[in-house]
């Protein structure tokens, strides 16, 4: 959506420096792309966890950085029935992000938790 006011004082609107400018119109362009970026990871990786988990993974992004050697922390909730099935869909999982191009270029950590259910 644009505006005829500036979002700056200086006249441009290219990024806003208000604090309580929505998150979008704070972000300059790059930023915006690592966010894009990091998002298409996160999602990347939890059809990977569903391929591997079953349906039931909940998921939550604990931080977010548009670049640098770590994009984030992904907590993967996983369905757990016991310590070796769960070992052993943990390796399938991390296999599989390993040979993933998009996962290999965007670094997460990922955190996998048993299911609250």
């Amino acid at each position: 959506m644009s505006s005829l006011i500036p979002l700056r004082p200086d006249g441009g609107d290219e990024r806003s420096d208000r604090p309580d400018a929505p998150l979008q119109e704070r972000l300059t362009e790059e930023e915006r792309l690592g966010r894009i970026e990091v998002r298409a990871a996160q999602w990347k990786a939890v059809e990977l966890a569903r391929m591997v988990f079953g349906q039931e993974v909940g998921v939550a992004m604990v931080g977010l950085r548009h670049r640098g050697p770590l994009r984030g922390l992904l907590r993967l909730d996983v369905p757990f029935d016991s310590l070796e099935r769960h070992r052993e869909r943990e390796g399938m999982f991390l296999s599989l992000v390993g040979r993933d191009p998009l996962l290999t270029r965007v670094p997460l950590v990922y955190i996998l938790g048993p299911d609250a259910r």
